[in-house]
């Protein structure tokens, strides 16, 4: 049982984590000690949710299990009837025997194949690591991984020779372009060797001897995107960010923190931009982007500015004025911009011509759905599972039963956190 000391210590937490950044929170210790019972267990709560998403569904680091498990468990002593406190409670007690059950069904479906093509040996490889992550002294996963040595030696040399032989046609003449797609190639490769067995050290040495190139390149593209931004080349620079989070991908998640922050600064500065030019309909989604991404104090206040100002100007733009708004909107692809304002538009609009033209402008935007469907899907099964989010989004957030946008949006960022923990 968790001492008084350490329930005050646990909130200090929480607040700290909460609350980051605030400077005018003044002492912790004094909120500890002024908030009410239920003030603490949300606190705790809330900051334990944090640690869960952290630590357990995006970075797998199972040995935080019990430590998270605890600001659920002083949470409902202050507040025994918090429901969500109870829930993620059972969540994380639940995690790590839910999670085990999963990766031995996942790997026993593949060992039990005759015959297994590279990808499903790959596949089998990665849920026998990931159950020895989850519980390395685990008799059945012990035997899982004794007996899929010699097709986890197999395909680690096959991967290693690939990536060797990429590299052996770099020499000094080789172009850019080239040098940087065959560097891309022969990382990738010794990647998927050291997910399959992390222990192996020519894996890892390999990479090693690597990661000055792929440095150089991932930093050369985000120098480009900073550049793109200061000039206020937004369009172009979220074309270069595109391509940043698939060379992310391609690189094993190993610039994620550098390509989340320059989609912030992107999203923040572009929000500021409309903002200033009094195109607040799509400052507001722009800044909801960044927001999605950061959640800073600048971001939350210029949201608000924008939400105030749109709500003012909104009431007093003739409705004339709104419709050719939209139609801009809708022809420059903002399509989520666009919606909102027809939402809007229609709670305050009367008689049945402007609701009309509304309607005609929502079947405008809808019939865009179908080509941003189609390019998601195309995305998914390329497993280019973040660009499928980001096109699905949109699709799901304009209309939600679409097809099977809502699915393939559960479906991708499933298998995008997936991808994250290896």
């Amino acid at each position: 049982m968790a001492t008084p000391s350490r329930h005050a210590t646990l909130i200090v937490t929480a607040l700290s984590m909460l609350l980051a950044g605030c400077s005018s929170l003044g002492d912790d210790r004094f909120l500890v000690k002024n908030l009410d019972e239920r003030g603490k267990a949300k606190a705790l709560t809330e900051a334990g949710i944090q640690e869960y998403q952290l630590h357990l569904v995006r970075r797998a680091e199972y040995g935080m299990i019990d430590e998270i498990k605890q600001y659920f468990v002083v949470a409902l002593r202050f507040d025994p009837a918090s429901a969500l406190a109870k829930k993620y409670l059972a969540l994380v007690a639940n995690y790590k025997e839910s999670l085990l059950k999963a990766s031995l069904k996942e790997a026993a479906r593949f060992a039990q194949k005759p015959k297994r093509t590279e990808e499903e040996t790959y596949l089998l490889c990665l849920a026998v690591q990931k159950a020895a992550r989850i519980d390395p002294a685990n008799q059945e996963v012990q035997k899982l991984v004794g007996d899929t040595t010699q097709a986890r030696n197999a395909l680690v040399d096959t991967y290693l020779g690939r990536a060797k032989a990429a590299m052996d046609k770099v020499d000094d003449k080789t172009p850019d372009a080239a040098r940087e797609r065959l560097s891309i190639d022969a990382f990738q490769n010794v990647s998927r060797a050291l997910s399959a067995d992390p222990q192996s050290l020519a894996a890892g040495n390999l990479k090693d001897s690597l990661r000055s190139d792929v440095s150089r390149i991932a930093s050369r593209r985000l120098e480009n995107v900073q550049k793109l931004i200061a000039a206020q080349s937004f369009a172009d620079a979220k074309a270069q960010v595109s391509l940043l989070n698939d060379l992310n991908r391609k690189l094993d998640n190993s610039i994620e923190a550098d390509v989340r922050g320059v989609s912030y600064t992107l999203n923040y500065k572009w929000a500021t931009s409309l903002f200033d030019q009094k195109e607040y309909a799509q400052a507001e989604v722009k800044a909801d982007a960044a927001l999605a991404l950061k959640r800073t104090e600048e971001a939350v206040a210029l949201k608000k500015r924008i939400s105030d100002l749109r709500a003012r100007t909104e009431t007093n733009i003739s409705f004339d004025a709104a419709l050719q708004d939209i139609d801009r909107l809708i022809a420059k692809g903002e399509l989520i911009a666009a919606q909102r304002k027809i939402d809007s538009l229609a709670k305050s609009a009367t008689g049945q011509s402007k609701l009309a033209s509304l309607d005609e402008r929502g079947e405008k935007v809808r019939a865009n759905l179908k080509g941003l469907y189609d390019k998601a899907v195309g995305a998914y099964r390329d497993e280019d599972f973040k660009a499928a989010i980001e096109l699905l989004e949109t699709v799901v957030a304009i209309d939600e039963g679409y097809e099977q946008a809502a699915d393939y949006l559960d479906k991708a960022q499933s298998k995008q956190k997936l991808l994250e923990q290896f």
